[in-house]
């Protein structure tokens, strides 16, 4: 006996496709149907996706002419370099903080030496020979 799951018709963004070829991949053996039936998703669409993103063209809308496949591995190490790329990011972020209040500070010392030339003080005066 056959049993059928009906499905109703979603548009998805390009991250969820994405999110949903790992997550089903990442499932144990016997909940993948129960994952597709609870975010109503067909076998075939999401067969679809992970080929197209196996195939490196899930971003183009079209099923691949090369049915690729993803092992877990495949998986583990996408989201391996998600994490990574979430790590670089947050540290790119971090620095970029750094840098604009680095030239904020040397904008301030730079208006402070103008202003006490304007007055006539020697700043270099108190530095050592």
């Amino acid at each position: 006996m056959t049993v059928t799951i009906p499905v109703k018709t979603r548009a998805f963004t390009l991250q969820e496709q994405q999110e949903h070829v790992l997550a089903y991949a990442e499932r144990p053996y016997g909940t993948k149907r129960a994952y597709l039936a609870e975010h109503h998703i067909s076998v075939r669409q999401l067969h679809n996706w992970t080929a197209a993103m196996a195939d490196g063209n899930l971003g183009d809308h079209q099923i691949p002419r090369k049915t690729g496949t993803m092992t877990t591995r495949d998986v583990a190490e996408i989201r391996r370099l998600q994490t990574e790329n979430a790590h670089l990011r947050a540290a790119r972020d971090k620095a970029e903080t750094e840098r604009d209040m680095l030239a904020k500070a040397a904008d301030a010392l730079g208006k402070a030496i103008d202003v006490m030339r304007e007055h006539g003080v020697d700043y270099d005066a108190d530095a050592p020979s």
